[in-house]
């Protein structure tokens, strides 16, 4: 958690105190609003936002997911404001800074270590932290912005790019 909480903070994120500051950067543009598709669903998520960084990362990781599996994904929570993080939540959550995301956990054996080993692989690469957690069981990532767009543009150079263009057609 402190390597997550550090990494907001020297990226200058702002930790949101309340929903009218999710909703202030929602109209700002600093979050982005996070929506299902075939590939990943949200279920009970109270702030469909995140960093843009986060969407694409969700957005990415559940395509790949559906293309292998094809099974898609669920979002159990995104950004959540400090007075309304749960009781079981660390204080250095990054939730409010709006980095981080929650999977449901697959029950599915296959779909859970394809998920685990995807999820390990970028730990391992430095883009994100990933923990299993218990109650509720599900994985809690905490996605570093800047890294994760380096990640992606070394990976896939000109990506980013094509999909703000995509978007940009379809408003």
């Amino acid at each position: 958690m402190k390597s997550q909480h550090s990494i907001a903070v020297d990226e200058d994120l702002a930790f949101l105190k309340e929903a009218s500051d999710v909703r202030e950067l929602a109209s700002e543009g600093d979050l982005v609003k996070v929506e299902g598709n075939v590939d990943f669903s949200l279920s009970d998520v109270s702030f469909p936002y995140a960093r843009p960084e986060v969407k694409l990362f969700i957005e990415r990781l559940s395509e790949q997911h559906f293309a292998d599996l094809g099974m898609p994904l669920v979002v159990t929570s995104l950004t959540r404001p400090i007075d309304l993080q749960p009781k079981n939540a660390h204080v250095l959550s990054v939730h409010p800074a709006g980095m981080a995301v929650d999977f449901r956990v697959p029950s599915d054996l296959r779909n859970r270590r394809w998920l685990e080993s995807a999820l390990l692989g970028m730990e391992n690469a430095g883009v994100l932290d990933v923990t299993r957690e218990h109650y509720p069981s599900h994985y809690h990532v905490a996605v570093y912005p800047a890294e994760y767009l380096a990640y992606v543009e070394k990976k896939a150079p000109g990506e980013i790019a094509a999909r703000k263009e995509k978007e940009r057609n379809e408003a």
